[in-house]
């Protein structure tokens, strides 16, 4: 019996052992947690022996028990590299199995699939073609290399203050307005806008004070003219269907629109939205010339005239919302300008938010949602099936795998441009390899003074 005990106690000291020398070689392995060897004592006794009189048998290793704690976050600069800092493993599928994983080291495959160094692909939820993610479609994320279309302006956001106290142009002297003489209005403007080809135009907008009919109007004057000219031609103003934007004969041009404050200096909400509804924009050709000092067609041939130098790159229509101008007794000044449109992108990289949304980068400047990664927990995740290059197994012991989404419930966030670091502790394995070693040693003489005395015993019979 005594030689069964220090045999059981020489595999306990062996397996600790183990247990401590493979935490120690991953402690440089991204994401992987340190296991504990988890021991119990050995009883054989019989039902009728009295407890008082039983003496152990050995020890028995238990368990090991990995300890999924918290590493430390180190920084790489790399957009794929992910670590999550809080619950939640990543969902790799590997063939049609789900394993999962602390290790976000991933990177593109030759497919634009976001897989991890094993060539699982990352899970998530896919994102449309408006960059909405749907959260009901589980899929494998994808980058796929391609470019971003154009998207024509359709609105444009202005605010802006008119000097209250600014006095209209002299209508006697310029009764017209004249965009190359800035004697004819008050203050310009400067917007850039996208055609449905992602072309950039230039618009400019001109404000002149309302110089009223004293005969037909009195008091304070609010009334404000605007005009809009795109790579130096007036566009008409106005809809039709809106009385109070209709155009308005200005010059003969039919380009002009309304705009009023009331006595406060606030914007009539019939007025803050001014459309664009038949600008038809165009393309400059670069002329080309032959031997002869001739112009070239775009093909080659002759030029043709009837184009005039322009190629029409459809019609894009648009608003202009002025909802936050003012007309205080203050100078001129723009203090909001935007607008939605923008031209064609090229991909340039990727970027992971902190709550796992995943975006493409152009060289537009723009940004497009792909999807979102899903994260998954666990009831009991030290009873999750280790299956080595840091991946784990869905048991009966770990139960089912809870999804969910990073930043939400119990999920922690994550980090882009970072790894989570091996949880063991160099300093306290070398002190349990140290312990280790003891035990070994102490059960070895435990052997061997057994086998002294069965010697001894041999002896005397001898």
């Amino acid at each position: 019996m005594s030689f069964n005990t220090g045999l059981s106690g020489l595999r306990a000291a062996t397996a600790d052992l183990n247990v401590t020398g493979n935490n120690i070689a991953n402690a440089s392995t991204v994401g992987f947690k340190q296991s504990r060897a988890e021991f119990g004592d050995v009883y054989a006794a019989s039902l009728s022996e009295s407890g008082s009189r039983t003496i152990g048998a050995g020890v028995l290793l238990q368990k090991v028990a990995q300890q999924f704690t918290q590493g430390n976050i180190s920084f790489t600069q790399r957009q794929l590299d992910l670590a999550i800092n809080g619950r939640g493993f990543f969902i790799l599928n590997e063939n049609g199995e789900r394993t999962y994983t602390r290790a976000g080291v991933f990177g593109v495959d030759k497919d634009g699939y976001v897989t991890s160094n094993t060539g699982g692909r990352l899970v998530g939820y896919a994102a449309n073609s408006e960059g909405e993610v749907d959260l009901g479609n589980e899929v494998d994320l994808r980058i796929q290399a391609f470019n971003l279309p154009p998207l024509q302006t359709s609105e444009v956001r202005l605010g802006f203050n008119l000097d209250a106290s600014a006095a209209a142009p002299d209508g006697a002297t310029f009764p017209a307005f004249d965009p190359d003489d800035q004697r004819t209005f008050n203050h310009a403007s400067s917007v850039s806008l996208y055609d449905s080809e992602g072309i950039p135009h230039v618009g400019t907008m001109y404000y002149r004070k309302d110089q009223p009919d004293p005969a037909i109007e009195t008091g304070v004057n609010n009334d404000w003219f605007v005009w809009l000219e795109i790579d130096g031609t007036l566009v008409n103003a106005g809809n039709p269907a809106n009385p109070v934007n209709a155009p308005l004969d200005i010059n003969g041009n039919n380009s002009a629109y309304l705009v009023r404050f009331d006595e406060d200096g606030k914007l009539d909400p019939a007025t803050n939205h001014l459309m664009v509804d038949d600008w038809v924009p165009a393309l400059q050709i670069q002329s080309v010339f032959d031997s002869n000092a001739e112009p070239l067609g775009p093909l080659g041939g002759a030029a043709t005239p009837t184009f005039n130098g322009v190629v029409d790159a459809g019609t894009s229509d648009f608003m202009i919302d002025i909802s936050g101008s003012t007309q205080f007794g203050d100078d001129f000044n723009i203090d909001q300008v935007s607008q939605n449109g923008y031209g064609p992108g090229q991909l340039v990289g990727t970027q992971v938010s902190e709550n796992g949304i995943l975006f493409a980068r152009y060289t537009n400047g723009q940004s497009l949602t792909l999807g979102q990664i899903l994260l998954a927990d666990f009831q009991n995740a030290q009873g999750l099936t280790p299956l080595g290059n840091t991946k784990w197994g869905e048991s009966f012991e770990s139960g089912q795998a809870v999804r969910g989404l990073a930043t939400a419930g119990v999920f922690g966030a994550l980090q882009s441009g970072a790894l989570e670091d091996s949880n063991v502790d160099i300093s306290e394995e070398l002190v349990g390899l140290i312990i280790a070693q003891r035990n070994f040693q102490a059960n070895a003489k435990t052997i061997e003074t057994n086998n002294a005395i069965t010697q001894t015993i041999i002896n005397i019979r001898s």
